[in-house]
């Protein structure tokens, strides 16, 4: 079974305690398990921006535009973030955050 068929079965628990700077959050695409990763980081002004590392936002396919995950990731709701970037062709395989 492939890495993505299995996170759709099962799906990680993900869980972010407090209000990190640094949010790196690695991708399995349904294209033949690609591996990716998006940044989000907390500029000066305290908000948040997505770098997705070279690729388009638009490959990801989510249901949702950029600028809406980030204001969502500045109110701190962070599985409402995780549903809509799930909403996608890719999933979340883990996060990582500081």
């Amino acid at each position: 079974m492939s890495r993505y068929r299995e996170l759709l079965k099962i799906p990680p628990v993900l869980e972010v305690y407090g209000k990190p700077r640094e949010m790196k959050i690695d991708l399995v695409s349904a294209m033949c398990d690609n591996r990716s990763r998006w940044t989000m980081k907390e500029n000066e002004d305290g908000d948040y921006k997505i770098n997705c590392h070279g690729q388009a936002y638009s490959n990801f396919q989510t249901d949702h535009r950029k600028d809406d995950i980030e204001w969502t990731a500045d109110d701190g709701n962070w599985q409402e973030v995780f549903a809509m970037i799930n909403s996608g062709t890719s999933k979340i395989e883990s996060i990582k955050y500081r």
